[in-house]
This record gives C-alpha cells, structure tokens and sequence, in this order.
C-alpha cells in the first residue's frame, strides 16, 4: 500500500494517524506500507518518507495493491494512471489542513462520479481498506496502456472464480496480495518558453503533428480564456463543445465546472510573475511561497496528466512562453520539465508586436492582440530570454533554438527536439514535413496566435518584412536595448 499526502505546509498528522492506528489492527505480520508525509508526522507502523521524487512515486504506485491519495488533482490522476481507484482523504481547512474547502469539494464529485473512493472519517477509511485487503481487483482500472492492448483488468465472473480458489487455497491467517506491476511512463512537459512573437505557435503546431506529442497551446491562459470566457479552441469548437477537452475536464478535476477561476487567479498572482523569478530560481523557497506554488502548479499537472491520457501521446507540449510559469513548474516534482528556448531577432519580434492583429478565437465579440512599443519590446525581450539562461543554470534541461533557424532547416530543428524531450527514433515522426512547407491538422490548443486555426498546407518562408516596414529610428532603439544578448545567440554575426 502507498499513502501520499503531498508537500503542502499544512501538517495532515490525522492521515497518518488513522492509518497507524487501522495497521495495529491489521494480522501479523501486517502489511507493507509507505507513506508519502509530506510536512505530517512521519507514521509509527508504516515507511515514512516525506519526500517522493516523480520517478519513485510512479514506482510505488504502479507496484503498489492500494493507494490511499489526499485530494490533490495531479496525485488522484497519477494514481489513476498507474491502474488505481484511489481512496481520497481530502484536506480539511477546518482542521487547518489547507487554505480552502477545495479538495473536499474536487474529491466529493470523484466519488459522486464513480472516480475515487472518498473517505472523510476514520470509520470510513477503516471499512475501505478492508474492502480494499479482501478485493484488490475492485480498486484498480485499466491503465491506458492496458485500455490500449486489451488487458483490462479482469472482469467480474473472472475475480470471482478467483476469491473461491482464494478462499480454498488460503491460509487461515489473512495475507496481503500481490498485485501485478504496472507499466509507467513520466509525466514529461516539453515548454516553449520565450517572448511572444518569436514564432512559438508555428513551432508548437509543428510538434502538435508528431504522432507521439500532443499539444494544448498557450495552456496559463485556459482559466480566463477558456473555462471562463468559452473562446474557441483550435479545432474551431467553443471551448464548451471541444469533445477533447471535456474529457480532460472530466479525468483531470471530475468537469471544468468544479473549477474556481478566481481562485486559479489568485493562486497565479501568488506564484506566477515575473517579478518572482529570482526567488524561485533559488535553491530553497519559503514555505510560504512553496504552499503557493505547489497548490498552483498542481492544476497544471493535473491538465498535463489528463491530455496524455486523453492523447495517448508520450509527451505534452506546453506552448505558455512565460519565463515565471517555466520556473513555478520546475518546482512540481511529478512533472518532468525539458524547456524549448525559442529566440527570434528582437526587431522581428517588436515588428510583430507593433501590428494589429483580430483575435478570431473570440466569440460574439471583436478583440485584438495586445501591441508593444518597440522600447517595451526591448525590455521584455532581454529580460524574458535572459530568464531562460537562469533556468538552464537551475539544472531544468533547456535546449535553446532560433527561430531563423527552424525556418531555415526545420526537418533539423525538430529532430534535436525529439532529442531533448525523449522521444524514440519514428519513421513517421516528421512526415507533416513537405517540399517549402508543412502540412497541419486540426489541434487543440487554448490559446496562442490566430495561425493555430489554420490546416493544410502552410508554406515555410523567412519572415523578413521588419528589415523594410520596422521605422529606423525603431529599429535602432530596438537594437541597442538588446544588443548583449542578440551577441550572445549569434544575430550579430
């Protein structure tokens, strides 16, 4: 059995100390038991271990008979996703064991949906694990590499046949079974980190193509302007009607409606801003801050988790840009972050934020994307990258790329991606690559720029028109803010 509690500051020692106590009632010898204590009281009569790094945990859990979950989205969807039904204790703020009611209400609408298996007393969770010791099979489901090759767990007549041979075979002192293991894969993110405008969306959809690789777009804004807002998602459906994202709603928080946007948003102001970017390229956050940002990044994991379950793909693309949102994850340990520096020629850059430009994702209304002056540009630009050169000194695995020469040699640009995000040698990997151009299918992303709607073939072409539409003075500004770092990536040579 594994119990994981996760890393909040707030202590969750009554956890603990139900499961002590329903151990000492258990036979002798009792069963195996790790507990994941996070800042609780390590157990008396189980393994403690405060911290479980992503790799372990997936381990455990997919060797694991039982696994007993507080309610945490992304630890509810990794157990799932390791072949578990598992039994929640949700936090109780009452009991100062969180900051809101937000797991109790996340895991009562599990449990309404057949998902988990809620236990908020202790009488409760005492009369679970029974069940749980008699029946194993009853607390699994399939895994999605089982739903895949047709080895489901067992259907009923089949565990029935099963518990009369049990029954004929076993010892008269009761044993704790042995479940099968499960096959695991991490739960890895590719992030394409840089300044908007640096040719992040055309990269992004170029990935999305690969059979292996799914992709959700600009995913820091899905709360305004997806959960919220119902704009369109790249598939041309309202957010509302996109069948793939309902689906993730479901698995990964039991339906997008048991979200509270406000308190995403509140969370975000507390964890994710620029201005927080060197505190959390420390070594060591407040616990405070680590609070924040665990239960912030948290809802990410548990997006990431559902799409690749959803996908099937191996490896979720997460084309959000912001440097601040890169360094908040790499804090999320069952996430493992690999991050695509994209660079484009400041000038470009701020020739593309100076046009006016419809945002077609929104319905009902007419709205533009949000321009800079070429002195803001200039700021953000060296302030954004230069971030991404501290986050590859952090030790979080950075590839940077320029987007001149993704253009220029795409079929070699993407293969270093496969590369850096893990991915095997595919035959069909890059068929989407033809003669001048790509060839695109329909995606579904969140939010990034309009060229996300478009399918069929898209030519490939250097985007130059900065060189004679950029105004000099422009330019000349541009260039001297900027210079240090457009040195560096090699656009002075």
């Amino acid at each position: 059995m594994v119990m994981v509690l996760g890393t909040d500051v707030h202590r969750f020692d009554r956890a603990v100390e139900w499961l002590d106590r329903w151990l000492a009632d258990q036979p002798q010898p009792a069963p195996r038991c790790i507990v994941q204590h996070g800042s609780a009281a390590a157990p008396r009569l189980a393994e403690g271990r405060d911290f479980l790094d992503h790799a372990e945990l997936q381990r455990l859990m997919a060797e694991a008979t039982v696994v007993v979950a507080h309610g945490g989205p992304a630890t509810i969807t990794e157990a799932r996703r390791t072949g578990h039904l598992p039994i929640v204790v949700p936090r109780d703020p009452g009991r100062d064991e969180h900051v809101d009611d937000h797991q109790q209400r996340f895991a009562r609408r599990l449990d309404e949906a057949g998902l988990v298996h809620v236990c908020e007393t202790e009488e409760a969770l005492r009369a679970t694990l029974d069940r749980a010791v008699a029946d194993p099979d009853a607390f699994a489901v399939a895994t999605p590499e089982e739903a895949a090759d047709g080895t489901a767990p067992v259907n009923e007549a089949v565990r029935a046949v099963g518990r009369v041979v049990d029954g004929l075979t076993a010892a008269r002192r009761r044993s704790w079974p042995r479940r099968r293991r499960r096959p695991r894969r991490d739960l890895r993110v590719l992030f394409v980190g840089g300044l908007g405008r640096s040719g992040s969306t055309l990269v992004d959809r170029m990935l999305a193509q690969m059979p292996d690789v799914a992709s959700v777009g600009e995913l820091v804004h899905i709360w305004e302007r997806a959960v919220r807002d119902d704009e369109r998602c790249g598939c041309g459906e309202a957010f509302s009607a996109c069948p793939f994202w309902q689906k993730v709603g479901q698995l990964a928080f039991g339906g997008w409606e048991n979200i509270d946007v406000d308190e995403v948003l509140r969370l975000k102001a507390l964890a994710d801003r620029t201005r927080f970017v060197p505190a959390l390229a420390l070594p060591r956050l407040s616990a405070q801050r680590r609070a924040d940002v665990v239960a912030y990044t948290s809802y990410f994991a548990a997006i990431y988790a559902a799409v690749r379950e959803v996908s099937g793909c191996d490896v979720v693309v997460d084309s959000s840009k912001h440097a601040s949102l890169a360094f908040a994850l790499r804090w999320a340990h069952e996430i493992d972050l690999r991050v695509l520096h994209l660079v484009r020629d400041a000038r470009g850059v701020a020739y593309s934020w100076s046009k006016r430009v419809l945002r077609p994702e929104v319905v009902g209304d007419e709205q533009y994307m949000t321009q800079y002056s070429p002195a803001e540009v200039g700021v953000l630009w060296t302030a954004q990258n230069a971030a991404f050169g501290v986050l590859d000194a952090t030790g979080v695995p950075v590839l940077r790329l320029r987007y001149e020469d993704v253009l220029r040699d795409p079929g070699a640009a993407l293969a270093r991606l496969r590369r850096h995000a893990d991915l095997g040698e595919r035959a069909d990997a890059l068929d989407f690559l033809g003669a001048g151009g790509i060839d695109l299918d329909v995606d579904h992303t969140v939010a990034g720029n309009p060229m996300r709607f478009q399918t069929g073939h898209v030519p490939l072409r250097a985007d130059d028109e900065w060189r004679t539409k950029l105004p000099r003075g422009h330019r000349r500004l541009v260039s001297v803010l900027t210079l240090p770092l457009r040195l560096r990536y090699g656009y002075l040579r």
